[in-house]
């Protein structure tokens, strides 16, 4: 029984995951669900003005009586099978762009889901931080993600100003024995980034968090490069910026662009914020 209650909530949890992306996915194309309805329709109308021109040119080549004429039959069969054609193509497309589009988000709200310590103790998902923060992952060995983000120190109060909100995400160069258990190869990656990555302190509270759980970033990341040709090797890390809304807006092989996303992104605070016609729009930062 107890399995039993599991397994439903488990079912619930991932219904309402479901829903919200289903969600998002009508949001971010209000109109698409309308199209396919009416790709759709015209395909099954038009197959159907197809199926009713064949017996009406099979009686006009025969010379029936009250037939139609040859030209006017072929006319409307061409005019039928050019309907079925473009609006089938064009359903395709719909569909299969939906289809992407429910994967991406599918992606993102795996990502929204992982866990993050704050410098006041407390774990929140990414989330969370939504509306607020717009996170920024350094994936890779603890001494690239400890690089990326002391290359990110000259820019502190900018990217504050703009909420960037960094989560070091060690995940590579596990320990060498394979045999471990996936706690023990968790807590050696954690043992490892401790010696290179700064602990958090008390004012880093808006500045950057604690990834919780490496084994799920992991399975993301892995994830998301299964989409890419790029492979991460021990000579590449990996970032990935976040909107504010939690979609995907950059990512890359090596250390972020600070100086790139002070460039593009808006400030949430300070004398310019606003400024601009777009401000609040949040750009591509991937480097070019």
């Amino acid at each position: 029984m107890v399995t039993s209650a599991r397994m439903t909530a488990k079912e619930e949890l991932q219904r309402l995951e479901d829903e919200r992306v289903n969600m998002r996915a009508e949001a971010e194309a209000p109109f698409r669900t309308l199209r396919l309805v009416i790709f759709g329709f015209s395909v099954a109308s038009a197959g159907v003005g197809t199926l009713i021109s064949l017996p009406q040119l099979a009686g006009a080549l025969n010379g029936g009586r009250n037939a139609m004429q040859v030209d006017d039959v072929l006319t409307n069969l061409a005019i039928n099978i050019g309907a079925v054609t473009i609006f089938a193509f064009l359903f395709r497309q719909d569909w299969k762009a939906r289809e992407k589009q429910l994967v991406r988000l599918g992606r993102e709200s795996a990502l929204a889901s992982q866990r993050v310590l704050l410098a006041n103790g407390k774990r929140r998902t990414l989330r969370d931080l939504q509306g607020t923060s717009r996170c920024v992952l350094l994936a890779g060995t603890p001494s690239q993600v400890a690089a990326s983000l002391a290359a990110a120190e000259p820019y502190r109060e900018q990217l504050l100003q703009r909420g960037v909100f960094i989560v070091p995400v060690p995940i590579f160069d596990e320990p060498a024995s394979s045999s471990g258990s996936g706690g023990d190869e968790q807590q050696g990656q954690q043992q490892q980034a401790a010696a290179t990555i700064p602990p958090l302190e008390r004012g880093d509270l808006r500045w950057r968090g604690e990834a919780q759980q490496l084994q799920g970033y992991k399975q993301w990341f892995q994830d998301q490069l299964s989409f890419s040709s790029s492979k991460v090797t021990s000579d590449t890390g990996l970032y990935v910026g976040l909107r504010l809304d939690g979609r995907v807006r950059a990512s890359g092989m090596g250390g972020a662009p600070w100086a790139r996303m002070v460039a593009e992104l808006a400030p949430l605070e300070g004398e310019s914020k606003w400024a601009g016609m777009l401000d609040g729009f949040d750009g591509d930062s991937a480097p070019r």
